[in-house]
Protein backbone atom coordinates (compact mmCIF):
# COMPACT_ATOMS: atom_id res chain seq x y z
CA UNK A 1 0.00 0.00 0.00
CA UNK A 2 1.36 3.57 -0.76
CA UNK A 3 0.80 6.34 1.07
CA UNK A 4 0.83 10.20 0.05
CA UNK A 5 2.35 12.59 2.45
CA UNK A 6 1.27 15.50 0.82
CA UNK A 7 -2.50 15.32 0.41
CA UNK A 8 -2.99 11.93 2.39
CA UNK A 9 -4.06 9.81 0.22
CA UNK A 10 -3.54 5.68 0.58
CA UNK A 11 -3.87 3.10 -1.99
CA UNK A 12 -2.42 1.00 -4.19
CA UNK A 13 -1.79 3.29 -7.61
CA UNK A 14 1.46 4.40 -7.95
CA UNK A 15 4.33 5.51 -8.75
CA UNK A 16 2.90 8.66 -8.32
CA UNK A 17 0.00 10.18 -6.08
CA UNK A 18 -3.56 9.75 -8.61
CA UNK A 19 -4.10 12.96 -6.66
CA UNK A 20 -1.66 15.55 -6.31
CA UNK A 21 0.79 13.72 -8.32
CA UNK A 22 3.22 14.04 -5.76
CA UNK A 23 6.04 11.26 -5.37
CA UNK A 24 4.50 8.10 -3.05
CA UNK A 25 6.00 6.31 -0.51
CA UNK A 26 5.39 2.84 0.68
CA UNK A 27 3.21 2.69 3.73
CA UNK A 28 5.61 1.95 6.84
CA UNK A 29 4.59 -0.92 9.60
CA UNK A 30 3.53 -0.89 12.81
CA UNK A 31 7.11 -1.35 14.23
CA UNK A 32 10.10 -1.62 13.68
CA UNK A 33 12.74 -4.25 13.99
CA UNK A 34 16.01 -4.91 13.03
CA UNK A 35 17.66 -8.24 11.70
CA UNK A 36 21.54 -7.79 12.52
CA UNK A 37 22.73 -11.34 10.94
CA UNK A 38 22.00 -8.90 7.41
CA UNK A 39 25.10 -6.70 6.95
CA UNK A 40 23.18 -4.98 4.54
CA UNK A 41 19.79 -3.39 4.23
CA UNK A 42 17.93 -5.58 4.45
CA UNK A 43 18.43 -5.93 8.34
CA UNK A 44 15.42 -3.41 7.77
CA UNK A 45 13.13 -5.98 6.16
CA UNK A 46 9.62 -5.53 7.96
CA UNK A 47 10.14 -1.22 7.65
CA UNK A 48 11.04 -1.34 3.53
CA UNK A 49 7.89 -3.22 3.52
CA UNK A 50 8.98 -5.84 1.37
CA UNK A 51 10.53 -9.44 1.89
CA UNK A 52 14.43 -9.61 1.79
CA UNK A 53 15.31 -9.84 -1.91
CA UNK A 54 18.59 -8.93 -3.76
CA UNK A 55 21.90 -7.58 -2.45
CA UNK A 56 24.80 -7.02 -3.24
CA UNK A 57 26.31 -5.28 -0.60
CA UNK A 58 25.05 -2.05 -0.62
CA UNK A 59 24.23 -0.20 2.78
CA UNK A 60 25.63 -0.72 5.85
CA UNK A 61 28.33 2.31 4.72
CA UNK A 62 31.09 3.20 7.13
CA UNK A 63 30.51 6.52 9.07
CA UNK A 64 34.13 8.82 9.02
CA UNK A 65 34.98 11.90 11.41
CA UNK A 66 36.09 14.43 9.32
CA UNK A 67 36.88 17.42 11.37
CA UNK A 68 34.12 17.34 13.66
CA UNK A 69 31.85 16.76 10.82
CA UNK A 70 30.64 12.78 11.03
CA UNK A 71 30.54 11.89 7.19
CA UNK A 72 28.29 9.03 5.63
CA UNK A 73 30.05 7.83 3.01
CA UNK A 74 27.74 6.51 0.86
CA UNK A 75 30.76 5.54 -2.35
CA UNK A 76 31.02 2.59 -0.01
CA UNK A 77 27.61 0.96 -1.74
CA UNK A 78 28.67 -1.53 -4.88
CA UNK A 79 28.09 0.96 -7.47
CA UNK A 80 29.63 4.01 -5.68
CA UNK A 81 26.08 5.44 -5.00
CA UNK A 82 23.29 5.98 -2.55
CA UNK A 83 21.51 5.05 -5.03
CA UNK A 84 21.94 0.98 -4.81
CA UNK A 85 19.65 1.09 -1.65
CA UNK A 86 16.68 2.15 -3.98
CA UNK A 87 17.92 -0.25 -6.77
CA UNK A 88 17.56 -3.00 -4.66
CA UNK A 89 14.18 -2.97 -3.32
CA UNK A 90 13.28 -2.26 -6.88
CA UNK A 91 14.99 -4.75 -8.66
CA UNK A 92 13.52 -7.06 -6.15
CA UNK A 93 9.55 -6.55 -6.52
CA UNK A 94 10.27 -6.12 -10.49
CA UNK A 95 8.12 -8.68 -12.14
CA UNK A 96 9.26 -8.14 -15.88
CA UNK A 97 11.64 -10.26 -17.69
CA UNK A 98 12.83 -6.92 -19.22
CA UNK A 99 13.50 -3.32 -18.46
CA UNK A 100 13.35 -0.40 -20.30
CA UNK A 101 15.81 2.71 -18.38
CA UNK A 102 16.53 6.09 -18.93
CA UNK A 103 19.55 7.21 -18.75
CA UNK A 104 20.24 9.55 -15.36
CA UNK A 105 23.75 9.89 -14.09
CA UNK A 106 24.12 7.27 -11.02
CA UNK A 107 20.46 5.81 -11.46
CA UNK A 108 21.05 3.93 -14.38
CA UNK A 109 23.60 2.11 -13.42
CA UNK A 110 22.67 1.36 -10.25
CA UNK A 111 19.27 -0.09 -11.46
CA UNK A 112 21.32 -1.68 -14.37
CA UNK A 113 23.47 -3.48 -12.25
CA UNK A 114 20.88 -4.72 -9.93
CA UNK A 115 18.32 -5.97 -12.96
CA UNK A 116 21.09 -7.61 -14.41
CA UNK A 117 22.13 -9.54 -11.14
CA UNK A 118 18.88 -10.85 -10.87
CA UNK A 119 18.40 -11.60 -14.67
CA UNK A 120 16.37 -9.11 -16.00
CA UNK A 121 17.25 -7.86 -19.62
CA UNK A 122 17.85 -4.34 -19.36
CA UNK A 123 17.89 -1.51 -22.05
CA UNK A 124 19.09 1.80 -21.53
CA UNK A 125 18.61 4.61 -23.76
CA UNK A 126 20.57 7.87 -23.68
CA UNK A 127 21.68 10.61 -25.72
CA UNK A 128 25.52 11.18 -25.89
CA UNK A 129 25.02 15.43 -24.80
CA UNK A 130 23.91 13.69 -21.36
CA UNK A 131 26.57 11.06 -20.68
CA UNK A 132 28.78 10.37 -17.96
CA UNK A 133 31.68 8.54 -19.47
CA UNK A 134 32.74 6.81 -16.44
CA UNK A 135 29.26 5.19 -15.82
CA UNK A 136 28.45 4.32 -19.78
CA UNK A 137 31.58 2.18 -19.53
CA UNK A 138 30.59 0.62 -16.72
CA UNK A 139 26.87 0.15 -18.33
CA UNK A 140 28.91 -1.80 -20.98
CA UNK A 141 30.85 -4.07 -19.00
CA UNK A 142 27.38 -5.31 -17.62
CA UNK A 143 25.86 -8.41 -18.77
CA UNK A 144 22.22 -8.87 -20.27
CA UNK A 145 22.26 -5.01 -20.68
CA UNK A 146 22.17 -3.30 -23.76
CA UNK A 147 22.34 0.54 -24.53
CA UNK A 148 19.90 2.22 -27.15
CA UNK A 149 20.65 5.80 -28.28
CA UNK A 150 17.25 8.15 -28.35
CA UNK A 151 14.58 9.23 -25.74
CA UNK A 152 12.37 6.26 -23.82
CA UNK A 153 8.71 7.64 -23.57
CA UNK A 154 8.08 5.97 -20.78
CA UNK A 155 10.17 4.13 -18.48
CA UNK A 156 9.37 0.69 -16.64
CA UNK A 157 11.15 2.18 -13.53
CA UNK A 158 12.42 5.58 -12.39
CA UNK A 159 14.18 7.42 -9.42
CA UNK A 160 11.27 8.45 -7.44
CA UNK A 161 9.65 5.04 -7.68
CA UNK A 162 7.68 4.33 -4.10
CA UNK A 163 9.89 1.19 -4.07
CA UNK A 164 13.35 3.03 -4.67
CA UNK A 165 12.48 5.53 -1.92
CA UNK A 166 12.08 2.55 0.56
CA UNK A 167 15.13 1.45 0.05
CA UNK A 168 16.90 4.73 0.24
CA UNK A 169 15.24 5.62 3.19
CA UNK A 170 17.30 3.16 4.97
CA UNK A 171 20.14 5.81 5.42
CA UNK A 172 18.05 7.45 8.10
CA UNK A 173 17.85 4.08 9.97
CA UNK A 174 21.22 3.57 9.79
CA UNK A 175 22.19 6.64 11.54
CA UNK A 176 19.34 5.78 14.19
CA UNK A 177 21.78 2.67 14.52
CA UNK A 178 25.31 4.41 14.26
CA UNK A 179 25.04 7.93 14.78
CA UNK A 180 24.03 8.68 18.23
CA UNK A 181 21.66 11.25 18.00
CA UNK A 182 22.64 13.82 15.50
CA UNK A 183 21.02 17.34 15.79
CA UNK A 184 20.96 17.70 12.10
CA UNK A 185 21.23 15.92 8.55
CA UNK A 186 22.87 17.40 5.94
CA UNK A 187 22.35 15.59 2.04
CA UNK A 188 22.62 17.37 -1.57
CA UNK A 189 19.32 17.54 -3.37
CA UNK A 190 18.31 17.85 -6.79
CA UNK A 191 15.24 17.20 -7.46
CA UNK A 192 14.58 16.39 -3.53
CA UNK A 193 14.08 12.45 -3.66
CA UNK A 194 16.92 11.49 -1.56
CA UNK A 195 15.47 14.44 1.13
CA UNK A 196 11.87 13.07 0.73
CA UNK A 197 13.18 9.47 1.83
CA UNK A 198 15.57 11.02 4.72
CA UNK A 199 12.25 12.52 6.09
CA UNK A 200 10.20 9.48 5.68
CA UNK A 201 12.60 7.46 7.18
CA UNK A 202 13.24 9.76 10.32
CA UNK A 203 9.64 10.63 10.71
CA UNK A 204 8.78 7.00 11.13
CA UNK A 205 11.60 6.39 13.27
CA UNK A 206 10.17 9.43 15.54
CA UNK A 207 6.53 7.83 15.40
CA UNK A 208 7.91 4.75 17.02
CA UNK A 209 9.24 6.80 19.83
CA UNK A 210 13.01 5.70 18.84
CA UNK A 211 14.54 8.86 18.15
CA UNK A 212 13.65 12.33 17.71
CA UNK A 213 13.64 13.90 14.47
CA UNK A 214 16.87 15.89 13.39
CA UNK A 215 16.74 18.98 11.82
CA UNK A 216 16.99 18.24 7.83
CA UNK A 217 19.35 20.55 5.53
CA UNK A 218 19.36 19.97 2.09
CA UNK A 219 21.94 21.56 -0.14
CA UNK A 220 21.42 22.46 -3.70
CA UNK A 221 23.80 24.61 -6.12
CA UNK A 222 23.51 28.61 -6.13
CA UNK A 223 20.80 29.29 -8.25
CA UNK A 224 19.28 25.86 -9.17
CA UNK A 225 15.62 25.67 -9.09
CA UNK A 226 13.54 24.25 -6.73
CA UNK A 227 10.83 21.61 -7.38
CA UNK A 228 7.86 20.61 -5.72
CA UNK A 229 9.25 18.14 -3.27
CA UNK A 230 12.05 20.54 -2.13
CA UNK A 231 9.51 23.43 -1.63
CA UNK A 232 7.11 20.71 0.48
CA UNK A 233 9.91 19.71 2.46
CA UNK A 234 10.82 23.02 3.35
CA UNK A 235 7.02 23.66 4.64
CA UNK A 236 7.86 20.84 6.90
CA UNK A 237 10.83 22.24 8.40
CA UNK A 238 13.63 20.97 5.91
CA UNK A 239 15.91 24.20 5.47
CA UNK A 240 17.62 24.64 2.26
CA UNK A 241 20.95 25.83 1.77
CA UNK A 242 23.04 27.31 -1.26
CA UNK A 243 26.74 26.62 -2.38
CA UNK A 244 28.66 27.81 -4.94
CA UNK A 245 31.12 25.60 -7.07
CA UNK A 246 34.18 26.68 -5.28
CA UNK A 247 32.72 25.65 -2.16
CA UNK A 248 31.83 22.24 -3.43
CA UNK A 249 35.30 21.86 -5.14
CA UNK A 250 37.06 22.90 -1.73
CA UNK A 251 34.97 20.38 -0.17
CA UNK A 252 35.68 17.58 -2.58
CA UNK A 253 39.31 18.71 -1.82
CA UNK A 254 39.36 17.57 1.88
CA UNK A 255 37.30 14.36 1.37
CA UNK A 256 39.96 13.51 -0.62
CA UNK A 257 42.39 13.65 1.96
CA UNK A 258 40.73 11.99 4.31
CA UNK A 259 40.10 9.01 2.16
CA UNK A 260 36.66 9.67 1.01
CA UNK A 261 36.76 10.44 -2.95
CA UNK A 262 33.26 12.68 -3.26
CA UNK A 263 31.59 14.47 -6.36
CA UNK A 264 31.17 18.10 -5.85
CA UNK A 265 27.52 17.78 -5.99
CA UNK A 266 27.63 15.15 -3.17
CA UNK A 267 30.20 17.01 -1.57
CA UNK A 268 28.35 19.74 -1.12
CA UNK A 269 27.05 18.33 2.16
CA UNK A 270 29.73 18.33 4.11
CA UNK A 271 30.88 22.21 2.78
CA UNK A 272 27.43 23.47 4.66
CA UNK A 273 27.70 20.37 7.79
CA UNK A 274 31.10 21.89 8.39
CA UNK A 275 29.90 24.77 10.19
CA UNK A 276 26.94 22.85 12.32
CA UNK A 277 27.72 21.17 15.47
CA UNK A 278 27.04 17.50 16.04
CA UNK A 279 25.78 16.89 12.61
CA UNK A 280 25.86 14.19 9.82
CA UNK A 281 26.72 15.16 6.19
CA UNK A 282 25.67 12.71 3.62
CA UNK A 283 28.12 12.29 1.03
CA UNK A 284 25.92 10.74 -1.53
CA UNK A 285 28.31 9.20 -3.97
CA UNK A 286 31.82 8.69 -5.37
CA UNK A 287 33.93 10.35 -8.73
CA UNK A 288 35.34 6.87 -9.05
CA UNK A 289 33.50 4.49 -10.78
CA UNK A 290 33.68 0.33 -10.30
CA UNK A 291 31.19 -1.44 -9.53
CA UNK A 292 31.91 -3.80 -6.85
CA UNK A 293 29.32 -6.40 -5.58
CA UNK A 294 29.73 -7.06 -1.72
CA UNK A 295 28.48 -10.26 -1.45
CA UNK A 296 28.98 -12.35 1.87
CA UNK A 297 28.83 -15.91 2.41
CA UNK A 298 25.84 -17.00 5.00
CA UNK A 299 27.22 -16.10 8.04
CA UNK A 300 25.75 -16.21 11.29
CA UNK A 301 25.63 -15.08 14.68
CA UNK A 302 28.76 -13.63 16.07
CA UNK A 303 30.59 -13.75 13.15
CA UNK A 304 27.69 -11.71 11.30
CA UNK A 305 28.31 -8.98 13.87
CA UNK A 306 31.51 -8.71 13.61
CA UNK A 307 31.26 -7.83 9.78
CA UNK A 308 28.56 -5.30 11.01
CA UNK A 309 31.34 -3.54 13.03
CA UNK A 310 33.70 -3.59 10.58
CA UNK A 311 31.60 -1.60 8.28
CA UNK A 312 32.58 1.52 9.89
CA UNK A 313 36.19 0.88 9.45
CA UNK A 314 39.32 -0.99 10.30
CA UNK A 315 39.70 -1.87 13.40
CA UNK A 316 41.55 -3.57 16.27
CA UNK A 317 39.93 -6.97 17.53
CA UNK A 318 39.65 -4.77 21.16
CA UNK A 319 37.64 -2.37 18.88
CA UNK A 320 35.63 -4.60 17.41
CA UNK A 321 35.01 -5.93 20.80
CA UNK A 322 34.36 -2.39 22.36
CA UNK A 323 31.98 -1.51 19.08
CA UNK A 324 29.96 -4.73 19.75
CA UNK A 325 29.56 -3.23 23.68
CA UNK A 326 31.51 -6.23 24.92
CA UNK A 327 28.41 -8.67 24.68
CA UNK A 328 30.71 -11.36 23.63
CA UNK A 329 33.89 -12.84 25.03
CA UNK A 330 37.56 -10.79 23.55
CA UNK A 331 38.67 -14.71 23.32
CA UNK A 332 35.13 -15.35 20.84
CA UNK A 333 36.25 -12.02 18.80
CA UNK A 334 39.50 -13.06 18.06
CA UNK A 335 37.96 -17.19 16.98
CA UNK A 336 35.27 -15.21 15.09
CA UNK A 337 37.62 -12.61 13.04
CA UNK A 338 39.97 -15.26 12.42
CA UNK A 339 37.53 -17.87 10.73
CA UNK A 340 36.58 -14.46 9.05
CA UNK A 341 39.89 -14.08 7.18
CA UNK A 342 39.80 -17.85 6.56
CA UNK A 343 37.32 -17.72 4.88
CA UNK A 344 38.28 -14.24 2.54
CA UNK A 345 35.69 -11.86 3.89
CA UNK A 346 38.22 -9.98 6.29
CA UNK A 347 41.82 -8.79 5.50
CA UNK A 348 44.56 -7.89 8.22
CA UNK A 349 47.24 -4.99 7.99
CA UNK A 350 49.72 -4.47 10.17
CA UNK A 351 50.43 -0.63 11.96
CA UNK A 352 52.55 1.00 14.22
CA UNK A 353 50.41 2.39 16.78
CA UNK A 354 51.96 4.11 20.23
CA UNK A 355 55.39 2.31 19.24
CA UNK A 356 53.66 -0.99 19.07
CA UNK A 357 52.88 -3.47 15.86
CA UNK A 358 49.09 -3.91 16.16
CA UNK A 359 47.26 -6.15 13.91
CA UNK A 360 44.22 -3.70 11.65
CA UNK A 361 41.12 -6.01 10.56
CA UNK A 362 39.10 -4.79 7.92
CA UNK A 363 36.37 -5.88 5.49
CA UNK A 364 38.11 -7.45 2.15
CA UNK A 365 38.83 -5.24 0.07
CA UNK A 366 37.72 -1.95 2.51
CA UNK A 367 41.66 -2.03 4.38
CA UNK A 368 43.79 1.46 4.69
CA UNK A 369 44.78 2.73 1.17
CA UNK A 370 47.29 4.20 2.51
CA UNK A 371 50.10 4.06 5.71
CA UNK A 372 49.19 6.20 8.28
CA UNK A 373 51.34 9.17 9.46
Amino acid sequence: MFLCLRCGYRGPEGPACPRCGFPLVVEPPQRFAIIKSRPNIWRYESAIGVGQGITLGEGMTPLKRVGDVLVKDEGNNPTGSFMDRGSAVVASVYRGAEAALSFEEDFALSAATYFSARGIRTSVYLRPESLNYAEFLELLRLKLVSVRFGDLERPDVEYGDPYFLAGVKTIAYELYERARGPDAVVAPMERGYLGLALYEGFRELEEWGLMPRPKLVLVKYRGAEEGDVAKWLAGQGASIVEVGEDEAVRAVVTLAHNGIYAKPLSAMAFAVAEGMPNSVAVVTGTGIRKVKPRVYPSVGGLQAEVLDALRQGPMTAHQVWEALGRRFSLRGVYKALSSLRSRGLVEVEYKMRGGRRVKVFALEGRGPRRAEP
